[in-house]
């Protein structure tokens, strides 16, 4: 597997051949797609010994969503990367007439796919339709914005914005803010998990928050553990991070039943220790703090690691502190 580089420290080289910009990249992106659709391996530019990860598991190709995609919409959200090589991008699909919502991961080297890695999460969590369905056809204009080089914030700046994050998360108590814009919303799974009407009757939650109240009031202490943090894909131009992270939730009873500055009784349902793995793309505004966020995510078995280590790795405080091996 391709060496992680720790944050702060050296930066992955520029590994792509630098002959595949935004366009050339996109593009390969999009036969990736038909190349699924076909269930056809060989319809895709793949190099001799590419690899394929489906949900964190190594498979060969065709298998999984290979076999099962069995349609797309127009809605793609791409991240491009030319110097690393990587292009990350989400779009809506469906697996057996079931909508999903794919997060991939491509290596490109010599125009070639070297490295696939994929999230398949159920759109809306199989709630059924989204209701209003925020994702549509088209990504959030932030997204699409170029921004003026003189605007334009380092790779290891970036990468530390996004990081308060993950660390604001991790056994979130609200005493580590994130740096998050005043605008900021969330997406998961293309359902919404931040600024939502309150429901008649019902207590505001953290749903119905902004992102800055929501971590501020000490919501998400069940994250107990955010490890194998990994930026993979940097967009500079857009200000864009797509990083990979999975959620440890040990479910203890220490933090299943707490509470919140508020004094609201937050109880969490799973009984188990249960762990997500998720791709995220965080958009940083022109302040420096994280303004749009979409995640794709899925669950997986509790502890388990992520097949690929590409990227930039950013430590978790809790991971060190339990001795577990994020790798």
């Amino acid at each position: 597997m391709a060496r992680a580089q720790k944050i702060g420290g050296p930066l992955p080289p520029a590994v792509g051949s630098g002959d595949c910009d935004r366009a050339c990249l996109n593009g390969i992106a999009d036969a990736f797609v038909g190349a699924l659709l076909a269930h056809d391996p060989s319809k895709a530019p793949l190099a001799k010994n590419a690899r394929y990860s489906e949900n964190g598991v190594p498979l060969p190709m065709p298998d999984g969503f290979w076999k099962n995609a069995t349609g797309a919409r127009p809605y793609r959200l791409y991240l491009d990367d030319p110097d690393w090589g990587e292009v990350g991008f989400f779009s809506r699909m469906s697996e057996n007439g079931a909508p999903v919502v794919v997060s991939t991961r491509l290596k490109i080297y010599n125009r070639q796919i070297t490295e696939i890695e994929t999230i398949v999460g159920q759109e809306n969590f199989g709630r059924g339709p989204l209701v209003p369905d925020l994702l549509g056809d088209k990504p959030r204009p932030q997204f699409l914005q170029l921004v003026p080089p003189e605007a334009r914030r380092s790779r290891d700046d970036l990468m530390k914005i996004v990081n308060t994050y993950f660390t604001g998360l991790e056994n979130n108590v609200g005493d580590k803010p994130p740096l998050f814009a005043k605008d900021c919303d969330r997406l998961e799974n293309g359902w919404h998990t931040t600024n939502t009407p309150v429901k008649p009757g019902e207590q505001p939650g953290s749903l119905n928050l902004s992102c800055i109240e929501d971590f501020a009031q000490g919501f998400h202490h069940n994250d107990t553990r955010l490890r194998n943090r990994r930026v993979m894909a940097i967009d500079l131009e857009r200000q864009l991070v797509f990083a990979g992270v999975y959620f440890d939730h040990d479910n203890t009873a220490a933090v299943r039943n707490y509470k919140v500055k508020s004094g609201q009784a937050v109880t969490v349902k799973d009984t188990t220790a249960t762990t997500l793995s998720i791709h995220e793309i965080f958009q940083i505004d022109r302040d420096g703090r994280i303004s749009q966020v979409e995640a794709v995510m899925t669950s997986v078995p509790y502890g388990m690691r992520p097949y690929f280590s590409t990227g930039a790795r950013m430590a978790s405080p809790q991971a060190v502190k339990d001795g577990f091996e994020e790798y």
